[in-house]
């Protein structure tokens, strides 16, 4: 899956019909679902919807005004979490916190309070099963969040707004691309396409878990000789195995407690044998050991 999509976020003020959105383009929404501790979008379901009838995936996001309280964070993560089962926001998306200016947020608190009133909301929501991203602009973040420790405890997780002019752009110029450890995604435009929504592209693959694929296993070569032991069954020196022709039919027997040198492995009746002699004698190989 290609890491550079472009996606859109929409809240109460963008329609209901994302029709129009994924015509251009757009791959992924992330829908504003709450603020503070009370306000939940309305057209949230709605919107919703109709991403999933358009086959988009979808993220959500949350916009803080609990500041630099820690308290205030949990309480308003929690909020945000419920609305995110409540709307089935499936758990292998992310819940992105918008921590920015605005209705409320202060931002001028000390860099560390700052961080550990965001750490604090990410906690919750990565604790409830989701992924977790921080939503701001490129001042805010450098000036009043120690990036560092989101980035170490979450990973590649930052969602950056920068913007090279205002009005509309169609496609980023990474010449412009605001350069900053653990960017995710970047919000290049406030009227993508001329649509007059949020235009985003992710610099990271955000719609996997992240977790490396493990390479495929070569099939360990079989020996087709060697020494097989035939060991002593159910503490019985006298007990004998039953060989099998290679057809799957019964033939003679062997004693337990001997060794014997194979020429051939073949799956007989669902069995992996040894090849003893002659194509009558084939010994399951749940019998023996190899020694050799």
């Amino acid at each position: 899956m290609s890491s550079r999509q472009y996606g859109v976020d929409v809240a109460a003020y963008q329609s209901t019909n994302m029709s129009s959105y994924h015509a251009a383009g757009a791959k992924y929404m992330i829908v504003k679902l709450t603020e503070g501790s009370s306000y939940f979008n309305p057209k949230a379901h709605y919107q919703i919807e109709s991403a999933h009838a358009h086959h988009m995936y979808v993220h959500a996001y949350h916009f803080a005004t609990f500041s630099d309280s820690v308290s205030r964070a949990k309480k308003e993560a929690k909020f945000f979490v419920a609305e995110a089962k409540r709307n089935n926001i499936s758990k292998k998306r992310y819940l992105w916190l918008d921590w920015e200016t605005g209705d409320g947020n202060s931002v001028v608190g000390s860099r560390s309070s700052n961080t550990k009133a965001i750490l604090a909301f990410m906690k919750v929501c990565h604790n409830a099963g989701y992924k977790v991203g921080l939503y701001s602009g490129t001042y805010v973040l450098s000036q009043h969040v120690d990036t560092t420790k989101i980035v170490k405890k979450y990973g590649t997780c930052l969602w950056i707004a920068s913007y090279v002019a205002m009005g509309r752009i169609d496609s980023p110029d990474f010449n412009y691309f605001p350069s900053m450890d653990g960017v995710a995604m970047w919000q290049f435009t406030d009227n993508w396409r001329g649509l007059n929504v949020d235009g985003n592209i992710s610099l990271i693959d955000i719609h996997t878990d992240g977790a490396k694929k493990k390479p495929v296993e070569k099939p360990k070569p079989i020996n087709k000789t060697g020494i097989v032991y035939a060991p002593v069954i159910n503490h019985n020196p006298n007990w004998k195995i039953r060989l099998l022709d290679s057809d799957g039919h019964y033939t003679k027997y062997i004693r337990t407690n001997t060794r014997w040198k194979y020429f051939d492995v073949k799956i007989i009746k669902g069995m992996k044998c040894y090849k003893l002699g002659t194509d009558t004698q084939w010994v399951p190989a749940k019998y023996t050991k190899i020694i050799l």
